[in-house]
């Protein structure tokens, strides 16, 4: 068949075999459309900040960016929300001023892998509008926030962090207005041990990051015992080791003294539970003599004040008719006057 012969063929009636291969073009055209799915996620804006400049407005109105992913029914639902990364680069950038940013999508590696044919994506913005500044960064301490209270008797003492300091990267003028960070709060509710927790820093602006490890601050708050002082008035001071032949004429004597040691300790001791008496033993006939008061604490509670160390005690014959006859160390405590009864340590 001739060139000719071939060329008459493929014309005679042209109209209507372009009509149907037109045809043909659409019903392909709109099969593999049938095919096709769209999946629409709403994925983080990122920001790449690699160079010297750094967003200071504008992200707070473009916080998600609207992805459309179009592809083969079967094949759309191997792609989900964590596979897609959209993000502006500001990198290129080396002056201050309000820029359009160009908005990319990144797909997981896994799906690149995947060879998807035919595969469409869209975002919606398609580029934002942001300020950016120059970036600097600053070292701030670190403080936690205590709540509750520890166990009857015990308190806590000031939290102790480690690192105390973290590094912020951000832009110069939020920079300069902050001084100190805040770390996850710390409960000590009930405790009678020392509390340790690890924490994360407490970020709420957006152009602010923190360098280095964000979720290894650890906050210790020592528990100790508490401590207390009481006050104990008009205890009867004891007589001890005095003669037999002697008496003690006048009042009796009296003391008043301060303790301190643990408050679980002291609220359960009572004047009966110290021991406070006067060691007569050095007196060995009538007269006036000054007299050191001694006196011991239970436990480990410590005498912080008394109101005399020494006082004057006047001795006499124990003949005397108004002796007053002292307690000797005895089992048993025994008087031989009615004016007044001094206890005796044994």
């Amino acid at each position: 068949m001739s060139i000719n012969q071939l060329l008459a063929k493929i014309t005679k009636n042209w109209p209507v075999k372009a009509i149907c291969f037109v045809l043909a073009a659409m019903i392909y055209f709109f099969h593999q459309i049938s095919l096709l799915d769209v999946k629409t996620f709403s994925v983080p804006l990122e920001v790449r900040a690699e160079g010297n400049m750094i967003p200071v407005s504008g992200l707070e109105q473009v916080k998600y960016i609207r992805v459309k992913v179009r592809t083969k029914r079967d094949q759309i639902a191997s792609i989900m929300e964590k596979d897609l990364t959209a993000f502006i680069d500001v990198s290129s950038q080396t002056k201050e001023g309000i820029y359009d940013f160009p908005v990319y999508v990144d797909l997981d590696e896994k799906i690149v892998q995947l060879d998807l044919e035919p595969l469409e994506i869209y975002n919606q913005p398609d580029n934002v509008k942001i300020q950016i500044q120059k970036k600097t960064t600053k070292a701030v301490p670190l403080y936690a926030s205590v709540l509750g209270k520890p166990a009857h008797g015990y308190k806590a003492l000031s939290a102790e962090l480690e690192p105390s300091f973290v590094t912020l990267c951000g832009p110069a003028s939020m920079l300069d207005s902050i001084n100190k960070m805040p770390v996850g709060a710390v409960s000590v509710e009930g405790a009678e041990g020392s509390i340790s927790k690890i924490v994360s820093p407490v970020n709420t602006n957006s152009y602010i990051s923190i360098l280095g490890e964000k979720n290894s601050i650890r906050v210790s708050v020592p528990i100790v015992i508490e401590g207390t002082a009481k006050e104990f008035k008009n205890v009867p001071v004891v007589l001890v080791n005095l003669s037999q032949s002697l008496a003690v004429s006048g009042d009796a004597v009296e003391i008043d003294f301060s303790v301190e040691g643990n408050l679980l300790d002291i609220e359960k001791v009572s004047p009966a539970n110290f021991n406070v008496f006067a060691d007569c033993a050095f007196i060995t006939e009538p007269g006036i003599y000054e007299v050191p008061v001694q006196i011991d604490a239970p436990g480990n509670l410590t005498i912080t004040s008394q109101s005399f160390s020494v006082f004057v005690l006047n001795v006499v014959k124990s003949e005397q008719e108004e002796e007053i006859p002292i307690e000797e160390p005895e089992p048993e405590k025994k008087s031989t006057s009615s004016v007044f009864k001094v206890p005796v340590l044994s």
